[in-house]
């Protein structure tokens, strides 16, 4: 396939430590929520573990980009697969020992890691010119794709691994697969960034760019809304409607799958019609999602429902970043991206956060209406700020 052609190494090291990463993320996604039921003194904190991962990449954001830019990528990427590792045993000790803080502290640590982690697709990006930088993204994004089956069936298979612990075994398991990302990582031939007395625009230049700008705003809402919504669906199925735990890992496993299964041709897509109509397509899979949703409360709606999301998402973000990383030269991107994710994240972060509140207090229902504000806004950005790739910084 085109998407695999002149594929570096480092860009496929790339994408097998996203597939690692995300599998340790898919595991949380399906079961830190119901942790979070089980040990959490008040329901509104119920998705507090979640949000503080978010929160964490949100901090860990701008101070990883300045790590790399003077130690280099690769210890870097080294330190953050230690963090989730730990993170990972750390929330299995919460649970065995029925105590709520350790499991936020945990999920805080494991959340940087995963900040760290978000570089990925820049590392990649960074080795290819002009649009052929939306392929790169949206390969290592593909990495994720295999976290989709491995992931879920974690997350269900090894729910009661542990004796009187329900999902303990979960987590320490991620912990173990994580550390397969260390050789990964360790083999990585990244040359270090050269310092140069220019360091480019000012990050406020950035903010004055309509394209770069509508980029952001649809990384960072359609994350968002992604988020919003993912994060309740969890306990809207087991807890609310009363579907299996193996009903709840099927309809996150495909949510996943439908993530990432589209970068084996979002970036191309990109090349052949313009990043441009590939964010108006996510924004219709948004949409279609929420319509779904509202009709029904079986299996199969909230199946439907979580696939058009994942695909929303996959055509967003990659856009979205591709815009990003297209926009800075080679001695601004540091500071760019940092920037990016910083923003990217603290929206995110909020919206999990007000998720499990939203729907302990307002219901699914209300849930969906609320996505539509997001979704306008992000349409309105893409209207006004004309996103588009060139072969050289605008």
């Amino acid at each position: 396939m085109k998407i695999f052609t002149g594929v570096s190494g480092n860009v496929w090291r790339m994408g097998a430590s996203q597939a690692l990463m995300m599998t340790v993320m898919n595991v949380n996604l399906t079961n830190t929520a119901l942790v979070g039921s089980l040990l959490a003194p008040s329901p509104w904190l119920i998705t507090l573990p979640v949000s503080i991962q978010f929160i964490a990449v949100m901090v860990a954001t701008i101070p990883a980009s300045l790590l790399m830019a003077h130690f280099g990528r690769r210890l870097i990427f080294l330190i953050g697969v230690l963090m989730v590792a730990i993170g990972a045993f750390g929330q299995a000790l919460s649970i065995l020992t029925e105590s709520f803080a350790p499991l936020v502290i945990s999920s805080f640590l494991l959340g940087l890691g995963q900040g760290v982690a978000q570089f990925y697709r820049y590392a990649a990006a960074d080795a290819a010119q002009g649009a052929e930088k939306a392929k790169a993204v949206s390969f290592v994004l593909l990495g994720g794709l295999a976290s989709a089956i491995i992931g879920p069936e974690i997350a269900y298979r090894t729910v009661d691994l542990l004796p009187n612990s329900l999902y303990a075994g979960c987590f320490i398991v991620t912990g173990l697969v994580q550390m397969i990302a260390i050789p990964i990582i360790w083999g990585l031939d990244i040359p270090p960034v050269k310092r140069q007395k220019q360091q480019g625009r000012s990050i406020a230049k950035f903010f004055q760019m309509p394209s770069f700008l509508s980029g952001l705003i649809a990384a960072a809402l359609g994350y968002c809304i992604m988020t919003f919504l993912m994060t309740a669906t969890p306990l809207q199925v087991v807890d609310v409607s009363r579907l299996s735990h193996e009903a709840n890992a099927r309809v996150i496993q495909w949510h996943v799958v439908a993530m990432f299964a589209p970068s084996l041709f979002s970036g191309m897509l990109i090349v052949k019609f313009g990043v441009g109509k590939l964010l108006w397509a996510g924004l219709a899979c948004y949409v279609a999602a929420t319509i779904i949703a509202l009709s029904g409360t079986s299996f199969y709606i909230y199946l439907g429902a979580l696939i058009f999301l994942g695909i929303g998402w996959n055509f967003l973000y990659v856009g979205g970043s591709s815009v990003i990383a297209n926009s800075a030269s080679p001695e601004e991107r540091g500071r760019v991206q940092g920037i990016a994710d910083f923003c990217i994240f603290s929206v995110v972060a909020t919206a999990s956060m007000l998720s499990g509140m939203a729907h302990s207090e307002l219901g699914w229902a209300v849930m969906m209406m609320i996505a539509f504000a997001p979704i306008f806004l992000i349409a309105v950005a893409l209207i006004i700020g004309r996103p588009k790739l060139t072969n050289q910084p605008a």
